[in-house]
C-alpha cells in the first residue's frame, strides 16, 4: 500500500512537469549566454532607451571590447545612439557570455507587436550564415524599423516579431529579464 502512494505521487509529479512545459520553453537557444548588467549604476542612455517597455521597437546591441588593459561594454541602438561604459569590478565578477561571439554580442529590446510589450534578446550573428559555415563572422546590422539584416546572405529578421525570417532560420534567441530602464538586465540561457 505504501508503494502505491509513492508510485502515484511520482507519476503525478511527472505529469505535472510534462504539462507545465509551454511552447515558449523550446523557443530559446541551447547555446549558452550569460550577462548581468546593473544600469542603475551605469545609467547608460542607449541601453535605457531599449529597456523601456513604453517605447517598444527600440533595440540595442551590447558587445564588449578592450581599450588598452580595460574592458568596455559598447551599446548601439537602432535609433543611432552609441555609448560605451568601462566595466567595473562588479561587472567583471560574474561570468559573461555575450552570445556566440562577445565582440559582436547580443541585441535586446521590447517588440512593438504585442501588449504588453515582450522583451527579446537575440544573438547578433546571422543564424543562417553561422549554421552554414560554423564561423561567427556575420554581424547583423539593425535598422530603425526593427529589421536586422545580414550583409552576406541578404536575409532580414524581424526583431519585433520573435526574430522571424521569411526565407531561413529565425534569430538565435536567449532568455532575458529586466527590472526597468534603470534597473538590472539579466540574460541567462
Amino acid at each position: 500500500m505504501k508503494y502505491n502512494y509513492i508510485t502515484f505521487a511520482f507519476l503525478s509529479l511527472l505529469i505535472l512537469l510534462a504539462s507545465s512545459c509551454s511552447k515558449d520553453s523550446f523557443d530559446f537557444s541551447s547555446i549558452h549566454a550569460r550577462f548581468f548588467y546593473d544600469n542603475s549604476i551605469h545609467q547608460d542612455a542607449t541601453l535605457q532607451s531599449a529597456l523601456n517597455p513604453m517605447s517598444p521597437g527600440v533595440f540595442c546591441r551590447i558587445y564588449e571590447g578592450n581599450e588598452g588593459s580595460s574592458l568596455f561594454f559598447y551599446f548601439e541602438s537602432n535609433q543611432n545612439m552609441k555609448t560605451k561604459q568601462k566595466a567595473t569590478a562588479d561587472d567583471l565578477r560574474p561570468t559573461r557570455i555575450l552570445g556566440i561571439l562577445p565582440k559582436t554580442g547580443i541585441i535586446v529590446g521590447y517588440g512593438n507587436l504585442s501588449y504588453p510589450a515582450t522583451l527579446y534578446c537575440y544573438d547578433s550573428q546571422c543564424p543562417n550564415c553561422y549554421a552554414e559555415t560554423n564561423m561567427a563572422n556575420y554581424k547583423l546590422a539593425i535598422a530603425s524599423n526593427g529589421i536586422a539584416s545580414c550583409a552576406k546572405c541578404k536575409r532580414e529578421y524581424d526583431l519585433n516579431n520573435n526574430g522571424l525570417c521569411a526565407n531561413g532560420k529565425k534569430l538565435i534567441k536567449y532568455r532575458a529579464t529586466c527590472t526597468g530602464p534603470l534597473g538590472v538586465l539579466s540574460v541567462n540561457n
